[in-house]
């Protein structure tokens, strides 16, 4: 896979390219790029043209929420600023039928909005599943990245949405502490072990990241809208204020 910056039509794209021709690849590519063409989401980055051996995304200047957390933890407000905004962008993919199955800050954009880090994008479909597909390509595979992927997920389950909101909470965990939860992600995932890193940040926070990180996806939150409400009930008992809209965030709390 070959990345670049060019120009398309008079503005900066981000171009993937497929520079192998294995069969696998090639179906895995288009998978992706099919997925990513049915979904048009202010918070999620969507191909602007796609070829069997393309994909032109728009460019969003700014970083990785990886590259971001790479220099410190994020602050508890700036965490749940960026917490609601991939809520809000998974809401969307699950009411299309969808599950990510890759949430994590490496697949994160992050930029600079009037207060400070929360604008943020969601990338990356290729681990993706689609019910209004014919064909989950990855069927029974373990595909994901330990430290963020469920636990049902490393059993070969998917295409349930529970599996993103464990990954959220895994995620929140991070913009909180500065890295995952599991130093030893793998054995948590084949149920080895239960050792998990001291909860970080605020403890009004901490109920709600047990249950996102839970093993059973059955004690997590029911959907993301549902961890949204109980986000937002915990910034609103902790007294920070939402941020001003600037090109796309968390929706205003319920």
């Amino acid at each position: 896979m070959r990345c670049a910056l060019a120009m398309w039509e008079g503005r900066t794209v981000f171009v993937k390219t497929l520079t192998v021709d294995y069969p696998d690849a090639i179906v895995r590519f288009q998978h992706e790029g099919r997925v990513a063409a049915s979904l048009n989401h202010p918070l999620v980055v969507s191909p602007l043209a796609a070829t069997t051996r393309q994909l032109v995304f728009p460019f969003i200047e700014g970083g990785t929420l990886r590259e971001c957390l790479d220099r410190g933890p994020l602050t508890p407000a700036h965490a749940i600023e960026v917490a609601l905004g991939i809520l809000n962008a998974v809401d969307y993919l699950h009411a299309q039928g969808v599950t990510h199955h890759d949430v994590k800050p490496e697949n994160i954009l992050l930029f600079r909005g009037q207060a400070g880090f929360w604008n943020v994008r969601l990338i990356d479909f290729g681990m993706s599943h689609s019910r209004a597909l014919p064909l989950d390509i990855h069927s029974g595979t373990r595909m994901g990245t330990p430290h963020f992927m469920a636990p049902e997920q490393f059993r070969g389950i998917r295409g349930d949405p529970r599996s993103d909101l464990y990954s959220v909470g895994v995620l929140l965990f991070d913009c909180l502490a500065g890295h995952p939860p599991f130093e030893d992600a793998l054995g948590w995932l084949a149920g080895l072990h239960d050792v998990l890193a001291p909860l970080p940040g605020p403890e009004v926070l901490h109920p709600l990241l047990l249950r996102a990180m839970h093993r059973d996806p059955r004690q997590r939150p029911d959907s993301a809208e549902a961890m949204t409400r109980e986000l937002c009930r915990a910034r609103h008992t902790l007294g920070f204020l939402p941020v001003e809209p600037s090109g796309g965030h968390a929706p205003p709390c319920p």
